[in-house]
């Protein structure tokens, strides 16, 4: 067994804390139906800790300084204002250090039946929420234990909701907060879900979202990350379709000192189709870490993943992307690439495809690049007047667009694009 990422003893000391820390969640969330999962997944975090480097899809990830972060914040209240949000046409969740904010949501003219609500409207769905099973990861075991509330939607058969649903997940400094988002689309239904994680200060963000997809039913799903520069922040997602279901997947990376997306999509009924495009913009000496695993367990299905890495100053990047083709997943068409430009001497990035296939009749690609700017497009550029800096973002924005024009709505696509230019004004180096 390996050993825990911090020994025992600081384990114990920081016991009480973790404890404390889910008597007031659980006093707050009111939800007595998950109270015992609750309880087992806080003993089972205990024994498991937070994962180790020892671990394979840990090696480059190290998760040491979160470690110790995570209980000095609990223990602590967050302090500052949260974010300031337009208003919107679309639907709108507020969730501010992990509680619902009534005042800065937005629900209008929902189709009957249509759920967009909290942890109180989770009872009559609580499948995913008590679902913790003893092999999922210990990150996930410690969110489930000091969950206080959570996103929750669901779309029944044959709905199609027009307005797209932003999540928001605001955060300020000192916060130790668990969202979790919980989606559910009935059979051929249809909706667009963005979930933006965004924050004011240092804090300690541990996400987790769950996604099933019914027969044939489609979903836009868009996960936007800029927290601020000093936080931590690690997530995971989980979405699992059935027959003839689709999922398009956006996952973009633009701020916290460390970040970690674990997106793990089932295609568990035949007919189903994914494809996730990725963009992590790491500077300074921040870390970002992705991590894909495809399960293709039933025929005819089909995925296409495209995650693009841009690194500068001392920052690192890791991408692992694993297409796993079970023995009935008999004509599964899946293609994964990883493309990465590093600015400068100092950028690291940390990269493997993978392929595990157990099926004999599939049609399957892998691969992955790491380069500079080219050269003659910069020379080309700077021979026209363009000055340097104003050529390289240039340049680089040419590479990121493939990825920001998949984004759901024009205003989103504007937003991203003014977030990474101003990133990349201060970047180059």
């Amino acid at each position: 067994m390996l050993k825990p990422l911090l020994p025992k003893t600081v384990m114990n000391k920081h016991e009480t804390i973790y404890r404390e820390a889910q008597a007031q969640a659980i006093a707050a969330n009111g939800a007595g139906w998950l109270h015992d999962t609750q309880s087992e997944a806080l003993e089972r975090f205990l024994e498991q800790g937070f994962p180790p480097a020892k671990l394979e899809n840990w090696r480059y990830t190290d998760l040491s300084a979160m470690a110790v972060a995570t209980p000095e914040l609990l223990g602590q209240s967050a302090s500052g204002s949260a974010a300031e949000l337009p208003e919107t046409a679309n639907h709108r969740l507020l969730f501010v250090n992990g509680r619902f904010d009534a005042t800065g949501s937005q629900i209008k003219d929902l189709p009957e039946g249509v759920v967009l609500g909290t942890l109180a409207d989770a009872e009559a769905n609580s499948e995913l929420l008590v679902a913790d099973p003893e092999a999922a990861s210990s990150l996930r075991a410690l969110n489930t234990a000091l969950l206080n509330d959570a996103a929750i939607i669901h779309i029944p058969d044959n709905t199609v909701l027009d307005k797209l649903v932003h999540v928001v997940f605001s955060n300020t400094a000192g916060a130790t907060v668990f969202p979790r988002l919980v989606v559910m689309l009935g059979k051929n239904a249809h909706a667009t879900v963005i979930e933006h994680h965004v924050g004011s200060g240092a804090a300690v963000s541990n996400v987790i979202t769950d996604i099933v997809c019914a027969d044939g039913a489609q979903l836009s799903y868009q996960k936007l990350q800029e927290e601020d520069g000093d936080t931590y922040h690690v997530a995971a997602q989980t979405i699992r379709l059935q027959k003839d279901a689709r999922c398009d997947v956006v996952n973009i990376d633009l701020g916290a000192k460390l970040a970690r997306n674990d997106l793990r999509i089932e295609f568990a009924g035949s007919g189903a189709e994914a494809a996730a495009n990725g963009l992590f913009l790491v500077d300074g000496e921040r870390h970002v870490d992705n991590h894909v695993h495809l399960e293709h367990q039933a025929p005819h299905t089909g995925n296409r993943v495209h995650y693009a890495g841009v690194i500068s100053d001392k920052a690192r990047g890791v991408f692992n992307g694993m297409i796993h083709v079970h023995q009935a997943a008999q004509k599964t068409d899946a293609a994964l690439y990883n493309k990465n430009v590093l600015l400068t001497k100092g950028a690291e990035i940390n990269t493997k495809p993978e392929l595990e296939i157990y099926a004999d009749d599939v049609k399957c690609a892998h691969g992955s690049t790491t380069g500079q700017l080219d050269a003659n497009s910069l020379f080309y550029l700077r021979a026209r007047g363009v000055p340097e800096l104003e050529a390289r973002n240039m340049l680089v924005h040419a590479f990121a667009i493939e990825v920001i024009q998949k984004l759901a709505s024009d205003g989103l696509r504007e937003y991203v694009q003014a977030s990474v230019e101003k990133r990349l004004s201060g970047s180059n180096g």
